[in-house]
């Protein structure tokens, strides 16, 4: 316990933590680890910590705690404010948030100006396609998506345009050499823009400690206490500029679980709370192993999975629960058969009145496998909600009503510009801005500024000179209330002076159910932007359009999850986390889809996907299911499948019996895998958990990968990867 700290005695009896928590939140002595289980109460652990410093006599401003999603962030701030009455000034935010505050306050210092607007995926991959072409590269803009993540890996690494380049003249590789130029020109072409993409906000928040000590001297003195949550998901960046931060002070407290560690795959490195304690090397550790979630049953099938994983910290969830029903295993013909059976499940479920729709969730591998469960649904006539699909923020109308927007913050937007330019069409063709766009490049001045000049740039023709002088009277006028007006008023102006409104109301003469749905989502963007405003007044803070913007650019896809209307949930595991429901399904779980790519895959990365699929298991609270299917099409080609060793590693692997027509599942039998691979090559007599006794008639490969075909007596033909098939030689 801290020396300079003394401890509000009043607060703890109050929080109602068990002997682990309890440890953890009232440790101030320096740094912290809390290696936190799922479902072990880390928010609440979290949150007690906080309220128990401000109970103390810390200033909430002297507190920084990040998150890695708002939604987490607005949860922390409602339970701190419940526990200890307040004023605010606390510093809750996600990483990009913090990352956005810092640089909006003193980035101007290294160039930055302050009314900078953030691009999101979209607006990132456009750049990186005007970058390509003025490269030479346009032949290769398909490749946009793979440069973006090329370049924001490297962002993630805190390498600039210029030091990846120097990387790739080291290895002399013609691709990287490739990326290389066209991060530097992507970064550039960014810049003038007076854009940052996601990566910015934390290299360049990293940059301006680094070269202005006053800055990075203000921080470290004013944080006198620092938590962040979700350890394991943090990526080189993030874990440099924590570490810049709580440099002065030492009071870290990181709080994560290695084996929930999924977003490898975009720079996060579980190395960073797996080596803490090499960082800091007086850290105290403290395990949270009591689960509040699930069932003894569900919780003993995750913690038999995630012990096959050699890179992790031993720890075993336990519970007073009940042991609940077991898990079940059910297995299929095909995906639709998987998905039709999973709806039979559902109703099953809600039409004993144990579960509600709200209830119930259906994690997938990847988005593709939404489709078959959304067309079982509607069949069925079952309501889902789809999360992983298009934001609302991301429908094309309110992207368009968003650029306009973002205009009015920055003219020198580029692609916010390029987008809406001429959107309702006012003359301004592509040859037009292809050369208006070249002018600005000859003249080296930005887009905006070209487009001002339009009277000066060649072979443009009078229609589209009079559509851009409509354009830019159109933003001088409404930027005019810039300062003045509210933003819902300024959104008003753009909707009606713009004709968007009407251009969108005339389509319901050729397209009325589109009209609608159009109309629909600007309507709901004009709710969006006045529910903004009311939270602004609540919190007695000014409602400002930079405000509304970068809300919108730092808002996740699980932020706005919304369980008012009863509804299954579908989504990709990777969303699920952080989340939890009474019953779930799995699906998918066949080697090559979950886990992915499994017969090419390293150790490391068949050590994520099992923790993907830990992470699946652990959000059910009384009910599990695991699902495969015997064939899939890929492609438009059906091929066979292998269940996934994950189901086998759990052990609650158990076979099924169909009948034709309707699925009909049961659960025949449980079995654990043999620790060994069997000894059973071609011909060789085999038996069966279920099937009984066989003949193995074909086998392909060798060693963990060798997979055998058998023919068992009844007359069942089956193929098996023989390290996790559950037979044994007769």
């Amino acid at each position: 316990m801290s020396l300079d700290l003394n401890l509000n005695p009043t607060l703890l009896p109050q929080l109602g933590l068990n002997p682990k928590q309890d440890e953890a939140v009232k440790y101030f002595a320096g740094p912290l680890l809390i290696l936190a289980g799922a479902g072990t109460g880390k928010t609440k652990t979290l949150t007690s910590k906080i309220a128990l410093l401000i109970a103390s006599g810390i200033s909430p401003s002297r507190v920084l705690a990040i998150t890695f999603t708002n939604k987490a962030a607005q949860e922390m701030l409602h339970r701190v404010g419940k526990l200890v009455p307040y004023s605010g000034g606390m510093w809750i935010h996600t990483f990009h948030a913090l990352g956005a505050r810092i640089l909006r306050q003193h980035g101007r210092l290294i160039g930055i100006k302050q009314d900078f607007v953030i691009y999101d995926d979209d607006d990132q991959k456009k750049l990186i396609g005007l970058a390509m072409e003025e490269l030479g590269f346009e032949a290769e803009k398909n490749k946009a998506s793979m440069y973006l993540s090329i370049i924001s890996r490297a962002k993630d690494d805190l390498l600039d345009a210029q030091s990846y380049l120097i990387n790739a003249q080291a290895t002399d590789d013609p691709a990287r050499l490739k990326a290389a130029q066209i991060y530097h020109r992507y970064q550039k072409k960014l810049n003038e823009a007076g854009a940052m993409d996601f990566g910015d906000l934390i290299v360049r928040t990293v940059e301006l400690l680094n070269e202005k000590e006053e800055i990075r001297s203000y921080f470290q003195e004013n944080f006198q206490y620092i938590l962040v949550d979700e350890y394991q998901d943090t990526n080189h960046a993030q874990y440099v500029l924590v570490k810049t931060l709580s440099a002065k002070h030492k009071n870290l407290c990181v709080v994560g679980d290695p084996d929930q560690s999924v977003y490898g795959w975009r720079g996060a490195d579980i190395r960073n709370i797996m080596e803490f304690e090499k960082d800091f090397p007086d850290a105290f550790t403290v395990v949270l192993e009591e689960n509040y979630r699930s069932t003894a049953r569900i919780l003993h099938a995750a913690n038999e999975l995630i012990k096959h994983n050699r890179n992790r910290r031993p720890k075993n969830l336990w519970t007073k629960a009940d042991h609940g029903d077991p898990p079940e295993v059910l297995e299929y013909q095909n995906e639709n058969d998987e998905a039709r059976g999973i709806v039979d499940e559902v109703k099953h479920l809600t039409g004993r009145g144990s579960f509600t729709y709200n209830d119930i969730a259906v994690f997938y591998r990847t988005n593709a496998q939404s489709r078959s469960f959304e067309e079982a649904c509607r069949r069925a006539r079952i309501p889902y909600r789809l999360i992983g699909s298009v934001r609302f923020y991301d429908r094309k109308e309110v992207k368009d009503v968003l650029a306009y927007l973002k205009l009015l913050v920055n003219p020198g937007d580029t692609i916010s510009l390029l987008r809406v330019v001429n959107t309702p069409a006012r003359g301004v063709g592509k040859t037009a801005l292809d050369r208006v766009m070249a002018y600005s490049r000859q003249k080296e001045m930005p887009l905006y500024d070209a487009l001002l000049s339009a009277e000066q740039v060649p072979d443009i023709t009078n229609t589209a000179r009079r559509g851009i002088k409509e354009f830019l009277d159109l933003l001088e006028g409404v930027k005019s209330d810039l300062f003045s007006a509210t933003p819902s008023a300024m959104l008003a102006n753009i909707l009606e002076k713009s004709g968007y409104w009407k251009m969108t109301e005339d389509l319901a003469e050729k397209e009325p159910q589109e009209s609608l749905a159009r109309l629909g989502n600007l309507q709901e963007l004009v709710n969006a932007v006045k529910d903004f405003e009311e939270h602004c007044a609540r919190d007695g803070a000014a409602p400002t359009l930079h405000k509304y913007l970068e809300e919108v650019m730092l808002s996740s896809q699980v932020d706005k999850l919304n369980t008012d209307t009863h509804a299954i949930t579908l989504m990709t595991v990777h969303l699920a986390k952080g989340l939890e429901f009474p019953a779930v399904f799995v699906t998918g779980l066949e080697e090559n889809l979950f886990p992915i790519n499994a017969a090419n895959a390293s150790e490391e990365d068949l050590e994520e996907e099992r923790r993907l699929a830990y992470v699946g298991m652990t959000r059910a609270r009384q009910r599990l299911f695991l699902t495969w299917a015997n064939t899939r099409r890929v492609y438009g080609t059906t091929y066979p499948n292998l269940g996934s060793r994950f189901i086998f590693e759990s052990k609650v692997a158990k076979e099924t019996a169909t009948r034709s027509g309707e699925e009909d599942v049961q659960v025949l039998a449980s079995y654990t895998p043999p620790p060994s691979i069997p000894r059973v090559g071609k011909g060789r007599k085999v038996m069966h958990p279920v099937h009984g006794p066989g003949r193995v008639v074909d086998q392909i490969g060798s060693g963990e990968l060798a997979k055998v075909t058998v023919v068992f007596d009844s007359g069942v033909r089956q193929t098996f990867m023989l390290k996790y098939a559950p037979l044994q030689p007769i």
